[in-house]
């Protein structure tokens, strides 16, 4: 595993692929200028500009919070920076009473999908209420078996282009500030960033283990689960492929039937505004059509970079502000047992989505659609999806796996060693 491996995956569900989901849900509408005052915003007078505090969960690395819609009992949805539209899930929708009014095409992160959209919804998160919100109606399985747990639908842009919005990791809470009356002084913590219709860009920089250094823009995507993916035109403007030391690929799909081949790699470090991190995931994306082939910026940045600041975003002055939180010097996770895990359609049983050739699972001989009954002699119903992957990240560890394989029990043991380094 200390030499340069390549695993070859077809169809399957990752940390990834919940980026080429979400991404599909950027729908590319204007910015609207807002006039307001000047305020100086600290710790004197942020209270007064606050309007509700929503409180989150944390997923891996996907914020999970509560909305109501059309008066609804609550509903769990991904507060996603990149998603420009409203998204409620199919099998939601269904059970609300929440009908189509039009379908539209909408590019994905890999190709055009079409989307069901439906009119006038108010939407209640917290205290706070929006009218004449327009829903697109879309499936969302691939992120539920990805997460372990129903999700009702996405949210980003509909608050985000009424508010200035905290993020705030330590006290697990979204903020919610008036930018109609105030017009927000960041100070030293803000730095300016790009808005592109619904989609917010941040300048990052990435080196590789060859020392080469790179510097671009890439899309700020609380919606993605990974750290950074980068954009076919720049991976091959740059040659980023002969960058890679050790790295496993695969195929990834969106809301879109078109796919893309996606390595993950290894990088040196990767800076944003005054902060650097080391020994870090990446992805890179070989794509023909969709977001993951736009031109003229990197990629995307993920929210398992993002949740380690608390991030003030202020699109009224175009800029966000990065405090290191809690989770800050928390080491980026690497799959160390070789295996892809998803839940099963009714959320109880962990499967075996995957398994890379060569990794320390496949030498062992657990294979695609196992299910994992314990884990070191612990159910693994008494742990979140998440626990789970995280359980199997630790380098070095030696991990004892019950499986259920078609009614019959196998149990095998192995030693967990990094898939890239």
């Amino acid at each position: 595993m200390k030499n340069k491996i390549r695993y070859l995956s077809p169809w399957i569900v990752s940390r990834r692929r919940i980026l080429m989901i979400l991404v599909g849900f950027v729908l590319l509408l204007g910015l609207l200028p807002l006039s307001c005052a000047k305020v100086q915003l600290d710790d004197s007078n942020r209270k007064e500009a606050l309007l509700a505090e929503i409180p989150f969960q944390l997923h891996g690395s996907m914020i999970v919070t509560e909305l109501s819609v059309d008066g609804s009992t609550p509903l769990d949805f991904i507060f996603d920076t990149a998603a420009g539209g409203t998204i409620i899930s199919a099998r939601t929708a269904a059970r609300i009473g929440i009908a189509g009014d039009e379908t539209v095409s909408r590019e994905g992160a890999t190709g055009m999908a079409s989307i069901v959209l439906s009119t006038k919804h108010v939407v209640d998160a917290g205290d706070l209420r929006f009218q004449n919100v327009t829903l697109g109606i879309a499936k969302l399985d691939h992120v539920e078996k990805w997460l372990g747990m129903p999700i009702d639908g996405v949210i980003g842009w509909e608050i985000l282009s009424q508010y200035a919005v905290r993020v705030n990791y330590d006290t697990m809470r979204i903020e919610i500030y008036d930018n109609k009356r105030f017009d927000y002084d960041l100070g030293v913590s803000g730095y300016p960033v790009e808005v592109q219709g619904t989609v917010i860009f941040t300048n990052i920089t990435v080196a590789f283990k060859s020392s080469n250094t790179f510097t671009g823009k890439a899309m700020v995507d609380t919606g993605s689960g990974n750290t950074i993916s980068f954009n076919t035109p720049f991976t091959e403007e740059n040659d980023l492929l002969a960058e890679m030391d050790t790295y496993y690929e695969r195929e990834t799909q969106s809301l879109s039937t078109i796919s893309s081949r996606i390595y993950t790699t290894m990088l040196a470090n990767l800076s944003i505004s005054d902060y650097k991190f080391t020994a870090v995931p990446a992805s890179i994306a070989i794509a023909e059509t969709g977001a993951l082939s736009w031109s003229g910026i990197m990629g995307i940045l993920g929210n398992d970079v993002l949740k380690r600041f608390n991030i003030f975003i202020d699109l009224q002055q175009q800029r966000m502000s990065l405090e290191p939180n809690r989770l800050y010097h928390e080491m980026f996770e690497v799959n160390c047992s070789g295996v892809e895990l998803v839940m099963d359609d009714a959320f109880q049983r962990v499967i075996i989505d995957h398994v890379y050739v060569g990794s320390p699972a496949y030498e062992a001989g657990l294979k695609v659609s196992d299910e994992i009954v314990q884990i070191n002699e612990a159910s693994a119903s008494d742990f979140q999806l998440q626990q789970i992957r995280s359980m199997l990240s630790q380098d070095g560890k030696e991990v004892e796996i019950l499986i259920d394989r078609k009614g019959e029990l196998h149990n095998y043991l192995f030693i967990l060693q990094p898939l890239i380094e």
